[in-house]
């Protein structure tokens, strides 16, 4: 089984892909790099332009505890001092140990990443158990386990698919690694449980700097009030390890990072804040039923798949912008174009015209089909994608309606994996054509389409 890179749009298609597993492996490659080498290019577009979604609210063991956020310039000249980096090497040796050696442990983290081109938070939920078991579930959107010699993953909202791989040398970090695009998963708890016995104790703060440094090394070590914290710095910023003084377990770890390319004065904060708990067991054994499940070769056969030509349109009851219902199914004996479209997709604002083209050809040779664009994947609650769609397209004048699947739910049903996405859907219900991507060509291409359709009076 191959792993493929899955992070960000295809420039070469014309298709916007920000949804499912895009936007999940997007958010680990920035989180495990952290606006390192692909910071200016997928928090700076991608995120930019509205791909991520909040993370949901609750996750996340209830929230992580709002330790106090760790200063660099806290670090006095005597925390920094050979004596002091020498203390700090055999705490980190320590909090490394418990983690190792602990049987059992939950681990909920909050990352919340501000910049100057906004604010998002990810949240990861884990479960440790005995013999390497694990239980990973990021932003209650993307899980990951490993369960005896096996790794699977899997979309928590669908499990009815599913990707596995065998466990080789116990090299489960290659397989994250490899199932992220490179990037692996934003959870210290990884590279400590799961790395290497065998690590010196200056090579222990690499693990922590989860990427967004270059080479980071133990600057400093202190006591703060609540427990040991360890300075690194490295090439591209600093990170400080808050340790708690009873668990030493890791608390919290905040970075402060310019990505490579990036002015000076252009700083990204990263606060990660963690619940944990050790335990002896875990209440519930961490187990995988493949039962009536199916196989997939790679993480991208767990999304929505694609419907096929000739299938049934799966049939649905949306309003429009303007708060009209339209159901699918009222309109058979008609053929109907769905344009699924986004506010901030680039190739949506470039085909929607040439698609309205189209409309007022239909119109005027008094052809019996029905336009709608379906407004998708927005940011916010309904009130604000209904603003954000309605304000948009008024100003657009076009001269056929949109829908707005404000739950996503109709978008999943017809399995869109980026947008524009167009279905013609012919008399009879059934799916005749799929056009993904922008192609300034295709007002004739439909024009024929539509004769076909429309000629086609099988209901």
């Amino acid at each position: 089984m191959q792993f493929r890179d899955l992070t960000g749009p295809d420039a070469n298609s014309g298709v916007d892909q920000p949804d499912a597993l895009g936007v999940i492996f997007s958010e680990f490659v920035l989180m495990r790099q952290l606006t390192a080498a692909l910071a200016a290019g997928v928090f700076l577009t991608g995120f930019a332009n509205a791909t991520v979604q909040d993370a949901p609210a609750g996750d996340a063991k209830t929230a992580a505890p709002m330790a106090a956020k760790g200063d660099p310039a806290a670090f006095t000249t005597a925390d920094r001092s050979p004596e002091a980096i020498k203390a700090g090497l055999a705490q980190l040796v320590k909090t490394r140990a418990v983690y190792r050696n602990a049987p059992a442990l939950t681990e909920g983290i909050v990352i919340a990443v501000k910049s100057p081109m906004g604010e998002q938070k990810t949240m990861v939920d884990s479960q440790w158990g005995a013999n390497g078991a694990f239980d990973i579930t990021v932003d209650g959107q993307m899980r990951m386990l490993a369960v005896g010699s096996n790794f699977y993953m899997v979309m928590p909202a669908d499990e009815s698919r599913y990707v596995t791989k065998e466990i080789v040398d116990g090299d489960v970090m290659g397989i994250i690694a490899g199932a992220t695009g490179g990037g692996g998963l934003p959870d210290p708890a990884i590279p400590f449980r799961l790395g290497k016995a065998d690590v010196k104790p200056e090579d222990i703060p690499a693990m922590l700097g989860l990427g967004a440094m270059t080479n980071p090394k133990l600057a400093g070590f202190r006591s703060a009030a609540n427990g040991p914290q360890a300075l690194l710095e490295g090439e591209g910023g600093k990170a400080v390890v808050s340790m708690n003084a009873k668990t030493n377990l890791i608390d919290r770890i905040d970075l402060m990072v310019t990505p490579p390319g990036a002015p000076p004065e252009f700083k990204i904060d990263v606060a990660f804040t963690i619940k944990n708990e050790l335990l002896k067991s875990l209440k519930t054994p961490i187990t995988f039923d493949t039962t009536g499940k199916t196989p997939v070769d790679g993480p991208d056969g767990l999304g929505p798949q694609p419907l096929e030509t000739g299938a049934m349109a799966p049939d649905f009851e949306l309003k429009t912008l303007d708060g009209e219902t339209v159901k699918l199914s009222s309109l058979r004996g008609q053929v109907v174009v769905l344009d699924f479209w986004a506010t901030w997709c680039g190739p949506c604002k470039r085909g929607l015209p040439v698609l309205n083209q189209v409309v007022q050809w239909a119109a005027e040779a008094d052809m019996p089909v029905k336009f709608f664009g379906v407004n998708v994947w927005e940011q916010g609650d309904v009130a604000a994608k209904l603003k954000l769609a309605k304000d948009f397209w008024d100003g657009q004048k076009f001269s056929f309606a949109s829908l707005i699947d404000s739950d996503d739910s109709v978008v999943a049903k017809y399995g869109v994996t980026g947008i524009p996405t167009s279905f013609i859907i012919g008399r009879d219900g059934k799916v005749e054509v799929v056009h993904q991507g922008f192609d300034p060509g295709m007002v004739e291409t439909m024009k024929t389409e539509l004769k076909t359709a429309a000629g086609n009076d099988k209901g």
